[in-house]
């Protein structure tokens, strides 16, 4: 996001551009000896002698270094050699020359002070092409458009680019009304060592460019920008930049989940600013989205001392890394160019990086890319680094206002990609089956009463013993004389035992003849028939 700036200030139309020579890496060239291997090491100076040359040194394994005779050239003489039936081989001895990289012949890179913070010509050095298109991952730029009939950006644009608008994503090379996007995408991959304009960090990386800023807009809703996020992802981007931002509010669950899909379903990694506070930064404790969502690599911006920009936000959960973000030349809508200031202008650094890193190593997974970011980051800044807030890595440190610290390119390259995580236990074995349910119980209790006989006025025990194979019954008891019920009894569902004789007491008024009568239920509702006996009263 860049800062509040004035534009017309900021922009330097920097007009025509004159071509600058830069001189690419010698190859090897060959020397004026050759290197001749004798079948019998014995006697081989002796040999070559005889043949009117000289033998100025010899190498280990024993292979003869020849200065042939005056004025014979060195194809002829590793001819003559490779003739004899004696020599197992003769080749020229070349002379070879480092592969440095001379700087890229882009007419204002050296007002790019960014490259060389980040250490980006030691990386194009390990980065195969030499500036030169080779297989690269694409980079998505979801943004306000892109002027892709800029010379520096003409080449670059994928056509599987498109506008995110309304709620929906419509395939072609979207306009940039705003500059914004344009800036951006130059910074990421414009074109490199092409004798104009400026130099682009992941230069043979196709840039799929989605715009999700309306015309005349400063603002893009969730919607589009998780639909944006989408489209890159599912078009094969491998990196995606979002230079935009909101501070504050509560979490954005359709946004945060477009980061969540690019990076688990696409294996797509994304990166986005880390937003502009007032001086001196937002506070620590306010997340800026989509920088703060799980999974994105949020970024603060340094300027050309290292020193975080005045406009950075820093902090957890914004900041996983630093990149130059201060007075940042890029390219402007009309073949122009433009210095802005902003995290919307370090984010892209880091993004092109990343690219480069999944150019270089396809096999690396979004959680190993993570790691090599933090594990070659420049510890930057007079603050110091402590504990890692985000669990990136073994030994990692982290600082609020750097993250991990500012990115190097070069360190990064050098970076083999770390080992995966060892793969997560298997389940547990499944717990053994549930024992089979009992068989349905069918069999109704038994009862047994037994006859008593007593007084009238007093108590009487009424006696009865229960059984069941559940081992738990309810019962009912009642008490007559002759077809009368003079009184009945409820016993609950308990545990019962038909080693003990149950009982209730009950008077009888007058002298004759009763019974009384017990009937059992269980507890699967089975009931026994009814057992009577008779009771003498006198």
């Amino acid at each position: 996001m860049p800062t509040n700036r004035d534009v017309t200030r900021r922009l330097a139309l920097l007009g025509a551009l004159a071509a600058l020579a830069c001189t690419a890496p010698a190859a090897a060239s060959a020397s004026a000896t050759i290197l001749v291997k004798f079948a019998s090491p014995a006697g081989a100076s002796a040999k070559v002698a005889a043949l009117g040359d000289d033998v100025t040194g010899k190498t280990v394994g024993g292979v003869e270094v020849v200065d042939p005779q005056p004025g014979e050239s060195v194809a002829d003489a590793v001819a003559r050699y490779r003739a004899r039936p004696d020599v197992l081989y003769a080749e020229p001895n070349r002379v070879f020359h480092l592969f440095d990289l001379s700087a890229p012949s882009d007419t204002w890179y050296s007002s790019q002070w960014a490259l060389p913070a980040i250490s980006a010509l030691g990386g194009w050095s390990l980065f195969p092409g030499t500036f030169s298109p080779s297989q690269s991952v694409p980079v998505g730029i979801v943004d306000t458009g892109v002027d892709a009939t800029h010379p520096d950006l003409s080449s670059r644009v994928s056509d599987l680019s498109a506008t995110c608008l309304d709620d929906t994503c419509t395939q072609g090379v979207p306009t940039d009304d705003n500059g914004h996007g344009t800036h951006v995408s130059g910074i990421a991959g414009a074109q490199t060592d092409n004798g104009l304009g400026v130099a682009g960090l992941a230069y043979a990386s196709p840039l799929i460019v989605v715009r999700v800023f309306a015309p005349a807009s400063s603002g893009a809703y969730d919607s589009d920008i998780a639909n944006g996020i989408a489209w890159a992802a599912s078009h094969g981007a491998k990196v995606i930049n979002l230079s935009l931002g909101a501070t504050g509010g509560p979490y954005p669950v359709t946004l945060c989940n477009a980061v969540q899909l690019a990076s688990s379903s696409y294996g797509t990694v994304v990166v986005a600013a880390a937003g502009n506070g007032d001086p001196p930064g937002t506070p620590v404790s306010t997340p800026t989205w989509p920088a703060a969502c799980p999974g994105a690599i949020g970024v603060s911006a340094t300027d050309e001392s290292d020193v975080p920009g005045t406009f950075s936000n820093y902090g957890n959960p914004n900041v996983f890394v630093s990149a130059p973000g201060v007075d940042v030349l890029s390219t402007w809508p009309g073949n122009s160019y433009a210095y802005l200031d902003g995290t919307s202008m370090a984010s892209p650094y880091v993004a092109g990086l990343v690219g480069l890193i999944r150019s270089l190593h396809p096999e690396a997974s979004v959680d190993q890319v993570r790691e090599i970011l933090a594990l070659s980051s420049d510890k930057v800044g007079a603050w110091g680094y402590g504990a890692d807030p985000y669990a990136t890595c073994a030994g990692c440190t982290w600082e609020q206002h750097y993250g991990y610290g500012r990115i190097n390119v070069q360190r990064a390259l050098s970076t083999g990609v770390p080992a995966s995580p060892p793969p997560p236990p298997g389940p547990p074995p499944p717990p053994p089956p549930p024992p089979p349910p009992p068989a349905p119980d069918t069999k109704a209790p038994t009862v047994r009463v037994y006859a008593a006989s007593g007084r009238h006025r007093t108590s009487l025990r009424l006696r009865y013993r229960v059984r069941d194979d559940s081992g738990q019954t309810s019962e009912r008891l009642f008490v007559y004389r002759k077809k009368k019920l003079l009184k009945s009894y409820t016993r609950p569902l308990r545990t019962t035992d038909d080693a003990v004789a149950y009982w209730i007491g009950f008077r009888f008024a007058a002298r004759g003849s009763y019974r009384y009568c017990v009937r059992a239920s269980d507890r699967a509702g089975n009931r026994s028939p009814l057992a009577c006996a008779a009771v003498r009263v006198r």
